[in-house]
């Protein structure tokens, strides 16, 4: 968790070509990191019915595209948390609201791949599969921005 903080903030200070732009963004990305951190007390304290909204407090930031590596990276540890406790239902409509969300081919890729072992963890073995396949539609190769 500490990791996505500092990657947040990172990313704040290193992408952003205008003060004005960076000033505003900056901002985003500490509401960000303070919103990862409430997700994980939530989770800590097994109140996993408000996660989601938490988490869509997150995404209605609308980061810039520079931030979003973080953004996936943060939504997999907590898809990740959710899965390990067994609330599979939690972590898919996370990734569902994150993938309408992220405008990168590589983005799409770790999300759908994150769903399908949740899938798989749930034993929905054939749509895993089918989830796998469309994942490879995102493959990292082709980082550009999807239309």
């Amino acid at each position: 968790m500490r990791k996505f903080i500092l990657l947040l903030l990172l990313s704040a200070t290193l992408h952003l070509p205008l003060q004005a732009q960076r000033s505003d963004e900056t901002a985003k990305l500490r509401i960000a990191a303070s919103q990862y951190e409430i997700i994980g007390l939530l989770m800590q304290k097994h109140e996993y019915s408000q996660v989601v909204g938490e988490y869509r407090k997150i995404l209605a930031l609308n980061l810039d595209l520079e931030s979003e590596k973080p953004l996936v990276q943060a939504t997999w540890v907590i898809v990740d948390g959710l899965r390990q406790v067994g609330q599979y239902g939690l972590g898919i409509q996370i990734i569902d609201e994150a993938l309408s969300g992220v405008r990168l081919s590589e983005s799409k890729f770790f999300l759908m791949m994150a769903k399908g072992k949740v899938l798989k963890d749930q034993g929905k073995l054939q749509e895993a599969i089918e989830i796998f396949r469309k994942a490879q539609q995102f493959a990292p190769a082709a980082t550009g921005v999807e239309k």
